[in-house]
């Protein structure tokens, strides 16, 4: 018996392409394409950046980034989690309609964090302890998450705790307190997942499984790790949804899957594993939501958004493919590219 192998500080090596990496040329371009975007917005529709426009985009902004955080590191296990909307809207009932039968806000939140806990463990032992693809799994908790939530609410939207409308509409420093939660979460995400042991097994595990465990990582409970850190994510957009919202119904969450998705693929994070980039996904949120809105005050009718959406996935997904260097190589040839 062969004693463990030290676990490497960066994911395995693919030996037979270069992969592309997130790194922070990745951010620095989904900032420069956000900020073109703005610009771009202000000559075709300055409606769409005027002051009151851009106060009531920050929210939704920060809402999704908070679920595409989670779904970032789900993606980084070389996973996908379609449980996400399921679960946003699980968490905007329970915590709404709880707080209101009982007058408890405190026991209604520690109840989703509890569902999202266990949302999380259901998913993480599917996908890593029976091998079940995480699309078939994670959709099939979604169906469930989304039965349960119209089982509960009797399909009947339901009123916000007052408190947490207010918390959720208010601003500190001229900003909106869902931006300031956003902006939390992603730099305690970046720790986590750069500077940790834990965020180390994470990219390992996404990187090449077979690897990871070999040299010595658990590789079934760091996967339901990042399952349930997910879920705990979505459950903490679902609440702050339904306080910005202020009546939430069955369908809260729905919209929010794709652009949670497109946020993490246009942050810079391969769908193929491996590292992530947290902040480039917080500002592809910033530019989804921004997106959205132009489309919208263009005067084209909401179901265009899906349609950009997925474009916009489409182009992400094709760039990543691009192995830059290489172009560089064939183009001058002779010459080394760093």
């Amino acid at each position: 018996m062969h004693a463990p192998q030290a676990l490497p500080d960066t994911e395995p090596k693919d030996s037979g392409s270069r992969r592309w990496t997130p790194t922070w040329n990745s951010t620095s371009s989904v900032i420069a394409i956000t900020v073109a975007l703005f610009g771009f917005s202000w000559l075709i529709a300055p409606g769409s950046v005027s002051g009151s426009a851009i106060d009531s985009l920050l929210p939704f902004a920060g809402i999704l980034a908070i679920a595409a955080i989670g779904q970032t590191i789900v993606v980084m296990l070389k996973g996908i989690d379609l449980s996400l909307p399921g679960m946003m809207t699980m968490a905007a009932l329970v915590s709404s309609q709880y707080a209101q039968d009982h007058g408890s806000i405190l026991t209604a939140l520690l109840i989703v964090a509890a569902i999202a806990v266990v949302v999380g463990l259901v998913n993480g032992i599917v996908v890593s302890a029976f091998s079940v693809t995480p699309l078939v799994a994670t959709l099939a908790v979604n169906a469930v998450l989304v039965g349960a939530a119209l089982a509960y609410s009797g399909g009947t939207p339901t009123r916000a705790p007052q408190s947490v409308s207010d918390f959720a509409l208010e601003k500190t420093i001229g900003v909106s307190n869902t931006v300031w939660l956003a902006i939390a979460l992603m730099i305690v995400t970046v720790f986590a997942t750069g500077r940790t042991a834990w965020g180390r097994r994470v990219i390992a595990v996404g990187s090449n499984e077979r690897t990871a465990h070999a040299a010595g990582v658990r590789t079934a409970r760091i996967k339901i790790s990042g399952y349930v850190a997910a879920a705990l994510c979505y459950s903490g957009a679902g609440v702050l949804l339904a306080g910005y919202v202020s009546t939430p119904n069955t369908n809260a969450g729905t919209s929010y899957l794709l652009p949670a998705i497109a946020a993490v693929v246009v942050g810079g994070t391969a769908l193929t594993g491996g590292r992530g980039n947290i902040i480039g996904t917080a500002v592809g949120a910033l530019f989804l939501s921004q997106l959205t809105q132009l489309v919208l005050s263009l005067g084209a009718p909401s179901s265009t958004q899906f349609l950009v959406q997925a474009v916009v996935i489409a182009v992400a997904v094709g760039a990543q493919q691009l192995d830059l260097r290489h172009i560089l190589h064939r183009l001058i040839p002779g010459k080394e590219h760093s």
